[in-house]
């Protein structure tokens, strides 16, 4: 068999768990902060617009004052305007009072008509608001800082979410499985991740006041922060799978398959692998009985090697690992969880050399790592 091929252990560490440490936190603190704070100056801009008051009727009119002022006009005419993004309906106005014309929404276009007497609000030089008997509606102008804070919130979640995964799949693919402990695991950092968008997300949309939303998110940033801590214990070394027993006289179905067109697996028909009470073979369901079971030779198998998917094998389940088989000098591949694959690789080696006591690990075989492992602190 081929000897695993180790990564040092520094570059390990920091690809492994580092990394994604650090992803993690900046997925948690970066969408929080731009969940309970949102995005400035946006975010500022629209609180000191809800929280605007008139102004007082003493004072001089001033459109572009901090308060609210207030300016009648009649409509004289209504036009259809083109824009990139389709279309607007702009309001005309009689002696060009308060102004010569706004642009709405497109859909306004029922409760506006020519005579309409209406009043626009102005804020800090502009039109915001535009209210007739029937109707009010906030002008084009209006700032939309949720939908900044949403899509900002999800790119940081989608961002760091797929860099945690693309690391943990960059670790496997194609490595050879040591015999020693497993290499560390980054991908558990994305129940951080997860818990994290879990409060975020509603919170951009909802924009609740600050009084309400910095206790919340203070709670749930310790909850993400003790999943940080759980994920960092769970991503370190693990040891190897153990190999365990069969059940004597009893078929033991194992959901594994060869990756290649065999006579023992013809036209890939192969979904589980039966082995205990008979001989072992490829049968197409998950049992009871060896309906439509082909035999395999297990005797004439050669494992070279265990190690994770390559980038050609995305079609293989990324908790499972390959092994590398010779079916003389034939090339065949089989897939299997990690448990699974080693007890299917320990009874072809057991077939080759002819003993029928089931042993420990082979000497030579490089078992596949347990991910239900219990971690070491």
């Amino acid at each position: 068999m081929s000897e695993p091929v180790a990564r040092p252990r520094t570059e390990r560490f920091i690809s492994a768990r580092l990394i994604p440490l650090l992803l993690c936190l900046l997925t948690a603190f970066g969408a929080g902060g731009v969940a309970v704070f949102g995005v400035a100056p946006e975010e500022r801009r629209e609180r000191q617009w809800q929280a605007a008051t008139p102004c007082p009727t003493a004072a001089p009119v001033d459109v572009r004052a901090d308060c609210l002022t207030t300016l009648h006009g009649v409509i004289e005419r209504l036009e259809t305007h083109r824009r990139s993004r389709g279309y607007d309906l702009r309001l005309h106005f009689r002696d060009s009072k308060p102004v010569k014309w706004l642009d709405v929404e497109y859909e306004a276009d029922a409760y506006f008509a020519v005579g309409d007497r209406i009043a626009v609000t102005w804020w800090r030089g502009e039109a915001m608001r535009i209210t007739n008997r029937q109707h009010t509606t906030d002008l084009l102008s209006v700032p939309r800082p949720v939908d900044v804070a949403v899509i900002t919130t999800l790119a940081i979640l989608i961002i760091n979410g797929l860099l945690i995964v693309k690391l943990g799949n960059s670790r496997r693919r194609g490595k050879p499985i040591g015999s020693g402990p497993t290499e560390p695991d980054g991908l558990a950092f994305l129940r951080p991740v997860a818990a994290t968008a879990a409060w975020t997300v509603p919170m951009a949309g909802l924009r609740p006041s600050p009084v309400i939303a910095e206790p919340v998110a203070a709670v749930c940033t310790l909850a993400v922060l003790w999943l940080t801590l759980l994920a960092w214990r769970k991503s370190g070394r693990t040891e190897p799978v153990e190999p365990r027993p069969l059940p004597e006289g009893e078929d033991v179905f194992l959901r594994a398959h060869f990756l290649e067109d065999t006579p023992y697996n013809p036209h890939l028909m192969g979904t589980h692998i039966v082995l205990g009470a008979g001989p072992m073979a490829v049968v197409p369901h998950g049992g009871p009985g060896r309906l439509a079971a082909k035999q395999i030779p297990a005797g004439r198998l050669t494992v070279q090697g265990v190690r994770g998917p390559t980038a050609s094998e995305e079609y293989v389940s990324s908790h499972w690992y390959v092994a590398d088989l010779l079916d003389g000098n034939v090339p065949v591949r089989l897939t299997a969880a990690p448990a699974d694959l080693l007890l299917l690789v320990q009874e072809m080696e057991r077939a080759k050399s002819g003993n029928t006591n089931p042993p420990s690990t082979p000497p030579g075989t490089t078992p596949p790592p347990n991910d239900t492992a219990t971690p070491t602190a």
